[in-house]
């Protein structure tokens, strides 16, 4: 019995050290989507508009908070290290009898208020794309809601040293259950209207200009799919108590940033669905404003010869719609 419990342990401190140099990883994700952002928002020519001061105020908050989180998140774990040769409890005592120190404040603070965000911007571009119908919302904002209230409890809980760990893991279970359900919905909702769309964008945008927005690629950014799976494994390891579930819990907020910031960096390149366009997809009639920002992106990022084979079938479509 005590080998067992000894390897449990074992495993679990393993896990907790693999979940934090997966928080490295994804941390360094994030400068470098951060970096992209800044530089294609520095070379725009027109620096004004709503999205322009949606995309700069949105990276502004979600990148620094993810670096007061990975900072204090590493500080604590490097007190913890350090003083575990002298400490005489397990992983788990220290963590408790330390929970009120100020790094660990920070972090949890921080990680906690990254979902605020990161959910909020699923919510955004479901509007977005769903022509703000606002019947799409009601479930998933009422989840939102009540996973926002569910978690300042659960932050109050964590930077306590006298913390009752069954009652937190039974908030924790339900709070990461809403996390997934909305999410589920989120992505599930982005992913159908997409699909449904795919037609509607060939016909208004051409082949050419819809392949930037009707790709595999794009649903699977556009929806948040990623962290949707992440917090599907991590639920899974975690009904089955598996040791595994802490390297899915410890990078969890850095992945929702990670793949919200992808959502920000294709706004920015303006390869993003937009209001206008899913107006012009639902019309039928593309604005010109909206079609030469279109095209321009495309130019950018085809080849020479498939623009070529572009400007030859719009002719062909022209001389065919004159006859």
């Amino acid at each position: 019995m005590d080998s067992t419990a000894d390897l449990n342990s074992q495993r679990g401190s393993q896990a907790n050290f693999d979940g934090m140099m997966l928080c490295g990883l994804a941390y360094g994700a994030q400068i470098m989507l951060y970096i992209q952002v800044t530089q294609v928002m520095l070379r725009r020519p027109k620096r004004s508009g709503r999205t322009f001061w949606f995309i700069i105020i949105y990276a502004s908050i979600l990148f620094p908070l993810t670096t007061i989180a990975f900072g204090a998140k590493f500080k604590y774990a490097e007190a913890l290290y350090l003083a575990l040769p002298t400490f005489t409890g397990k992983i788990e005592d220290y963590w408790r009898e330390h929970s009120g120190d100020l790094t660990n404040v920070m972090s949890q603070a921080c990680v906690t208020m990254i979902p605020w965000f990161g959910d909020g911007m699923m919510l955004y571009r479901l509007m977005v794309i769903w022509n703000y119908d606002w019947k799409v919302l009601v479930l998933p904002g009422l989840m939102y809601l009540a996973r926002i209230g569910l978690s300042l409890p659960i932050l109050i809980a964590l930077t306590r040293p006298t913390l009752n760990m069954t009652k937190t893991n039974e908030y924790m279970l339900i709070f990461y259950c809403l996390c997934l359900g909305l999410n589920i919905i989120t992505s599930g909702l982005i992913v159908l209207r997409l699909y449904m769309m795919r037609q509607k964008a060939e016909k208004v945008l051409g082949t050419l200009q819809a392949s930037l927005y009707n790709s595999t690629i794009t649903m699977f950014v556009e929806s948040g799919s990623f962290f949707t799976l992440w917090s599907l494994a991590y639920m899974i390891s975690r009904v089955h108590k598996s040791w595994v579930q802490d390297i899915f819990l410890q990078p969890y907020s850095y992945i929702i940033a990670v793949t919200r910031m992808l959502i920000i960096l294709r706004m920015a390149q303006g390869r993003a669905w937009s209001r206008e366009i899913i107006n012009a997809a639902d019309d039928g009639v593309l604005d010109w404003q909206v079609s030469s920002s279109t095209k321009m992106a495309a130019q950018q990022r085809l080849p020479k010869k498939f623009l070529e084979n572009s400007f030859n079938s719009s002719k062909s479509t022209l001389h065919h719609g004159r006859v």
